[in-house]
């Protein structure tokens, strides 16, 4: 029985390259048993660079996102559990509490293309010891919603959708000639829920990688 997930340990910081820019992301399921994206330009500046930041702005800091499946949400009985992120998201009041931001900043002096990526092909391990053995639960069971859609390029941000379980799933992928852009999103993640996996505690990592060619 599912009674509690903790999911998404992820590091929020700011990273910088020149043209790459890799964030990794935690995710933590216990089982006992939203999201917005803003395109801000800004005047140009020489150098070409990509900045991404996923999570808290504190350096180092490591946010948790927990599942509550307990109690009347033990599975399966198909109602999403919406996580409960340790840091939530200081966004605009039209993006709804509980949310884990994801912002990525481009400099292209040039045309060029932006590609943000998301890699969780190893699922969530149960952690030794919590009693659920071998099992590994796929990532596929967590999805998220996005908010705040650009009015001007509401395609180019991050779309509500799923993990896949594939290494090099593509988020968002948009191009600009001789600009600056940001790209600011806030995600609520959500467990579905459908199937009764043993009880205990799972863990899994996702990555981010923001590149530009």
């Amino acid at each position: 029985m599912i009674s509690a997930i903790r999911f998404l340990h992820l590091h929020d910081q700011w990273l910088r390259a020149w043209g790459r820019v890799v964030v990794g992301l935690l995710l933590l399921l216990v089982l006992i048993p939203k999201a917005s994206a803003v395109f801000t330009f800004s005047e140009l500046t020489p150098e070409r660079s990509i900045t991404m930041q996923v999570g808290s702005s504190l350096f180092g800091r490591i946010n948790s996102v927990k599942f509550d499946v307990s109690n009347a949400s033990i599975s399966s009985n198909s109602v999403l559990v919406t996580g409960i992120p340790s840091d939530t998201a200081n966004t605009a009041a039209t993006s709804p509490a509980g949310g884990m931001s994801v912002h990525l900043t481009a400099k292209m002096p040039e045309t060029a293309q932006v590609t943000l990526n998301v890699d969780s092909a190893a699922g969530l391990s149960c952690v030794a010891g919590s009693g659920c053995g071998m099992t590994i639960i796929p990532f596929n069971t967590i999805s998220w919603i996005s908010y705040n859609h650009n009015a001007t390029y509401p395609t180019l941000d991050i779309q509500n959708g799923t993990f896949n379980g594939s290494s090099s799933q593509i988020l968002a992928t948009y191009s600009f000639f001789n600009t600056s852009v940001k790209m600011s999103n806030v995600l609520i993640f959500q467990y579905a829920n459908t199937t009764l996996y043993p009880a205990g505690q799972y863990s899994g990592r996702v990555t981010f990688t923001g590149s530009m060619p």
